[in-house]
């Protein structure tokens, strides 16, 4: 598996597969960054080649230098396959493959023509995508979303779309964050664990909380999370008041995301846009009724009994929903306990892992009808 972005939705799906897909006879090898908080969390059995691997396109030099240092993995290894995470790191295994790399499995986690791009960027990804998708064996859409979105624009046939909804493990027994549990005092707490990144447009949260806590005194706010954005973010906090305001706190993020989510009365996903965020499917594991802007995949996780939804980039729409939510206890008492039965109902992790496999597996036996040889031997690395 190949993987480019240190943590998030994608390096957090590349961890549930290397510690799953053992369970059906699959050898796993990592390549990614020099350097991922998720290495912590990859089993010792699952070698880890830290590649020169930068986010976004480019410089062209490092691209380069990631290209040849996945070359070189592959030559020194007999894979079966080749499992790539992200529209930038799929470019690198599209082109391995165009000189004898092994069959591409490619999970985009939300492809580049998607999300609040440049017409110009947005133009130059799909492009990208139409072009290189015949070197793609299989794609895994981890949302119906994103998977009619790549249909529709032509991206790969129609018989390589696998749909594999993103999923999580029941909410694990972590001790809850004491700090947090603290500050929130005896009011309600509204929690964002997430990536300070500006795609999850937390600006959108910051700017709606000076009317929740107008409304609601008692309630209080955190958002924790890690990423470029924090001196941004922290700017703006202040620039509406809230770093004078006790009510509202940032604090850095720690895994498991359980220790903040077993204090939070409330989560919140503000993003610009999305295919299918973990983060959202552990709020429903762990019972906390969500607030979550209407992008990409969010509406196939979030039904009226688990949360509810606004329109992205909307504060006064975030405000109105944060403000009836805190409000009524019971209505939240009542969407936890409906939020950890739908996660369990779709989206636990063994389904996942078992439906990624047999992906694996359909890719193969189709590359063993066409080659006899290749069907006397049990290909199952990756």
């Amino acid at each position: 598996m190949v993987f480019k972005a240190p943590d998030g939705g994608a390096a957090e799906n590349v961890v549930q597969l290397a510690q799953g897909l053992g369970e059906y006879g699959w050898e796993i090898e990592l390549a990614g960054p020099l350097s991922a908080p998720i290495y912590d969390r990859i089993p010792e059995s699952v070698p880890v080649h830290r590649l020169s691997i930068t986010p976004g396109y480019g410089p062209l030099r490092e691209d380069l230098a990631a290209l040849r240092g996945l070359l070189a993995v592959l030559r020194h290894g007999r894979y079966d396959l080749l499992h790539v995470h992200s529209a930038q790191t799929s470019v690198l295994a599209r082109l391995a493959r165009l000189v004898g790399g092994p069959p591409v499995v490619y999970t985009a986690h939300c492809f580049p023509f998607l999300g609040n791009t440049t017409r110009l960027r947005s133009i130059v990804g799909l492009t990208i995508e139409r072009s290189l998708a015949p070197l793609v064996a299989a794609f895994i859409d981890v949302s119906e979303y994103e998977r009619r979105a790549a249909l529709d624009r032509h991206v790969g046939r129609p018989g390589r779309h696998h749909l594999v909804l993103n999923a999580c493990e029941p909410c694990p027994e972590a001790e809850p964050d004491p700090d947090l549990c603290s500050f929130r005092g005896g009011g309600p707490l509204i929690v964002a664990v997430t990536s300070l990144r500006a795609q999850k447009r937390v600006d959108t949260l910051i700017h709606a909380l000076p009317e929740v806590f107008h409304q609601v005194p008692r309630a209080r706010a955190a958002v924790i999370g890690n990423g470029p954005e924090n001196a941004t973010l922290t700017c703006l906090a202040e620039k509406v008041g809230l770093n004078r305001d006790g009510r509202f706190v940032m604090l850095p993020f720690h895994a498991p995301a359980a220790r903040y989510l077993r204090c939070a009365d409330v989560y919140v996903l503000s993003s610009g846009w999305e295919s299918l965020p973990i983060g959202l499917l552990e709020a429903l594991a762990c019972g906390v009724p969500q607030v979550a802007a209407n992008v990409g995949g969010v509406a196939e996780a979030i039904t009226a009994e688990t949360g509810v939804t606004f329109p992205p980039g909307d504060p006064n729409a975030l405000a109105r929903a944060l403000i009836d939510l805190v409000r009524e206890p019971e209505r939240r008492e009542n969407m936890g306990r409906a939020s950890r039965i739908h996660h369990a109902a779709h989206f636990g992790l063994s389904r996942m892992v078992a439906e990624t496999a047999a992906v694996y597996r359909s890719v193969l036996d189709q590359r063993a009808k066409g080659s006899p040889r290749q069907a006397l031997r049990a290909p199952r690395r990756l």
